[in-house]
């Protein structure tokens, strides 16, 4: 699976009937648009090299009902090579015909029988689940001298973070040091798969924390947020209205 490219996030495709734990995420431009509800979901803009991955998985998934394939190159198109997508379902049969634009992306949304969402980097639940037991663990959650415990009000465990005296709205605003920014990252991770998949998501970029927000994964328009470390190192995830609380 290609890499996303600076500027791009990952997208996933989102439809009744395919395994839920089979969602890989598909490097994707997505555009500075008002934040706008739609029923069809992000709206994304894909490489060409993108397209074979996701083609892939549709035929992977015929319950999906849906095809995508990339055109023969051909000399007497000067738009460049088109993309067929066709969706069908009990009685009827929909082709669309996608042309690359200026910057040779290919602009793809969802329909009535599937929708777009913000996403993280493929990975297999296998592989969250062993992440999270290798850094989740009690020994690596004490608290160095400043630090207090915090915990999500609808969680039982507690991070150690240095607490803002001054907290966002009603919650308080914690500062991981970056090793416990990467347990917390874990253990988002893990409880989307296992618990609730209201929780974000997350991936590192370098030393950037990217937090994919479950409730507006799928506005059009929408940005993961992205965490630099602070003058002190430490990350202020979540920072806008999670329910921290001192454990």
């Amino acid at each position: 699976m290609p890499h996303a490219l600076p500027g791009e996030h990952y997208v996933e495709l989102v439809a009744d009937g395919v395994d839920p734990d089979d969602h890989p995420g598909f490097p994707a431009r997505i555009d500075d648009i008002p934040l706008r509800a739609s029923r069809f979901g992000a709206r994304a803009r894909l490489r060409a090299d993108v397209l074979p991955f996701i083609q892939r998985w549709m035929l992977d998934n015929p319950a999906l009902g849906t095809e995508l394939q990339l055109d023969p190159a051909d000399s007497h198109a000067p738009d460049g090579q088109a993309l067929t997508l066709r969706t069908s379902g009990i009685g009827w049969e929909r082709t669309l015909k996608i042309w690359p634009d200026n910057d040779g992306l290919y602009e793809l949304c969802g329909d009535t029988t599937w929708f777009l969402q913000l996403s993280v980097p493929s990975m297999t639940a296998a592989t969250i689940k062993s992440i999270h037991r290798k850094l989740v663990k009690p020994s690596n959650l004490l608290p160095e001298p400043g630090e207090v415990l915090v915990k999500l009000a609808d969680s039982q465990i507690a991070f150690p973070a240095i607490v803002d005296e001054r907290p966002w709205g009603r919650a308080e605003v914690p500062y991981f040091r970056p090793q416990i920014a990467k347990i917390v990252s874990a253990w988002l991770n893990y409880v989307h798969i296992t618990l609730d998949d209201a929780y974000s998501r997350t991936y590192w970029e370098g030393d950037t924390l990217i937090v994919v927000e479950s409730n507006t994964a799928a506005l059009e328009g929408c940005h993961p947020d992205h965490l630099e470390p602070g003058t002190d190192g430490r990350y202020a995830i979540g920072w806008r209205g999670w329910a921290w609380e001192i454990a």
